[in-house]
């Protein structure tokens, strides 16, 4: 294993497409963010292809020509894996509503391309898993096989027949079927009831509008779980590095056709 820098770039590999492809593409393969992240990047002038500088984020770029950034080699970033506890009204993307900040003003500096893998909105908090690895990202994002786990509190009792009612699964517009993994009640009250909740296939608003269509708003909801990642006692607004087991099950869980 090859001696890395300080501010997390592998210094020893230049980066090289295997194909031809987009100058924007091969820095967001190389570490350095998303696609758009990425062509900010190449916009600003700050990338040069055999000398000259370009601008183009689509511009071509094949395996034989030479790629400097800010006026160096283009090196491979190093990978690196977090989980996040992301406050209540911080935002993941510009432009959401319901939040005050941007999580990426909690990533450290020095780490170039950290992206975060899924969302959260800005009235929920919890753990969210972040890298500048762009592949893993899409996968823990999107994993059929990653459970979510949330911790809810809700205005008022949930009665027997609600809870059959939610097991068993519910039919929401524009969203289809959610039916969760497990239900778990931990208080009830005639005033409000905390419970987890396990889901897979995690879609937009869904948790909150499952226990809304029973006319219950939720008044706390945090995600504690993402697969194999548990929040722990992070936090608001600490992160942690992921262990190399947590990185390899959220990739295995991620790709359905990695072998189990």
């Amino acid at each position: 294993m090859s001696a890395h820098r300080k501010d997390g770039i592998e210094n020893a590999r230049q980066w090289h497409p295997e194909k031809l492809e987009g100058l924007a593409r091969t820095l967001a393969r190389a570490g350095y963010g998303s696609r758009n992240r990425t062509a900010e990047i190449v916009r600003s002038g700050r990338v040069r292809l055999d000398g000259k500088v370009v601008v183009d984020p689509s511009a071509p770029v094949d395996p034989q020509q030479t790629i400097e950034l800010d006026g160096k080699p283009l090196i491979e970033a190093m990978r690196r894996y977090f989980a996040f506890h992301k406050p209540l009204r911080v935002i993941c993307r510009p432009g959401e509503p319901g939040g005050y900040k941007l999580i990426s003003e909690f990533f450290p500096r020095e780490l170039p391309g950290l992206q975060v893998a899924g969302r959260l909105d800005g009235r929920t908090s919890g753990l969210i898993l972040v890298s500048n690895d762009s592949q893993w990202n899409e996968l823990a994002a999107g994993g059929r096989d990653l459970e979510k786990e949330y911790f809810l509190q809700l205005v008022g009792e949930l009665n027997e027949l609600e809870i059959s009612i939610i097991s068993a699964g519910i039919h929401l517009q524009n969203l289809g079927f959610i039916r969760p993994r497990s239900v778990e009640i931990v208080t009830c009250t005639a005033e409000q009831t905390t419970l987890r909740l396990v889901v897979r296939n995690g879609k937009n608003r869904q948790v909150r509008r499952m226990f809304n269509s029973l006319r219950h708003d939720v008044t706390i909801l945090r995600r504690i779980r993402i697969g194999p990642v548990e929040l722990g006692e992070l936090s608001p607004g600490q992160m942690r590095e992921l262990t190399v087991q947590e990185i390899s099950a959220v990739r295995k869980l991620g790709d359905p056709g990695q072998d189990r």
